[in-house]
């Protein structure tokens, strides 16, 4: 962990996720999930999140992805933004 960023494997893709302790769900980028190729599912479509500028966000979606952490992998739900300040952010529920 570098800072509040960890280098973690995503389907079998490295990347440097962010780590937020304050916020209520991990999120992955719209855009990061297209590259992964993974399926979005519209049930999240209802919540509405705050996000760190205090604005208000309406999720597209949620996806599940596997996360390797020290060798360890398990399946993670994510909120999916169209607009995201990171690929993928870690929160709390990780």
């Amino acid at each position: 962990m570098t800072g509040n960023q960890l280098d973690v494997i995503i389907d079998k893709n490295p990347i440097r996720a962010l780590v937020d302790s304050g916020a209520s769900f991990s999120v992955i980028s719209d855009k990061y999930r297209r590259f992964l190729k993974k399926v979005l599912f519209a049930d999240a479509k209802s919540v509405m999140l705050k996000v760190a500028d205090g604005n208000f966000v309406r999720p597209i979606g949620k996806c599940v992805l596997r996360v390797r952490i020290n060798n360890r992998e398990l399946p993670f739900e994510f909120i999916v933004l169209s607009h995201c300040s990171h690929d993928v952010i870690l929160g709390w529920d990780f």
